[in-house]
């Protein structure tokens, strides 16, 4: 689990179904993310998916439940997943329903998974892909310090269409290590 002044990150739950596919089914919200609108088998799909690799030994994925402290109310997801058999190159990612957009909570979420990546994890290097006009997410990666790596073009097919990817990417040692006052409790 991992807090910031606002957020709680935690694993999945069950229970969690109709906040996450809330946000996962609506097409708003999932334009720029590699999976939804998800149906109702989706989004089971995903919370089990999501269930089962937190407790994997060792673990390789972390898929959060983002919730705002101070309403208690689950706002999205976020996550972190292993991309070598090193143990420290990471793929991060996070959304969130509409509602909850242009309150910094993008940035909080982001700063916390680098703050996790980086002190926890240990990781040596950390990236994340955005499709080509979300200028939200640009702007959160470029102001924690991710440079643009490329573009690939047409490198995702979701939704019956071709769509262009930006990466990002960031080494420990490019890192600033600026907390967020958040905390890695546990996980």
């Amino acid at each position: 689990m991992l807090h910031t002044n606002r957020l709680i990150l935690r694993d999945f739950v069950l229970s969690d179904f109709a906040a996450v596919h809330e946000y996962a089914s609506d097409p708003l919200v999932t334009r720029f993310t590699s999976f939804g609108p998800n149906t109702m088998d989706e989004t089971r799909d995903f919370l089990a998916r999501s269930i089962q690799a937190s407790s994997a030994i060792p673990r390789q994925i972390y898929t959060f439940g983002v919730v705002e402290q101070g309403s208690g109310h689950l706002i999205g997801s976020c996550g972190m997943e292993q991309c070598d058999l090193t143990g420290r190159h990471y793929m991060f990612g996070y959304c969130l329903h509409r509602h909850w957009w242009g309150r910094g909570f993008g940035k909080e979420v982001a700063a916390a998974l680098v703050d996790f990546g980086f002190h926890r994890l240990q990781a040596h290097r950390l990236w994340a892909q955005v499709f080509l006009g979300n200028a939200a997410s640009e702007r959160i990666l470029e102001g924690l310090g991710f440079r643009r790596e490329g573009l690939a073009l047409q490198s995702l097919h979701v939704r019956n269409a071709w769509h262009d990817i930006l990466t990002f990417g960031q080494l420990r040692t490019e890192w600033k290590g600026d907390r967020i006052d958040s905390e890695a409790v546990a996980s």
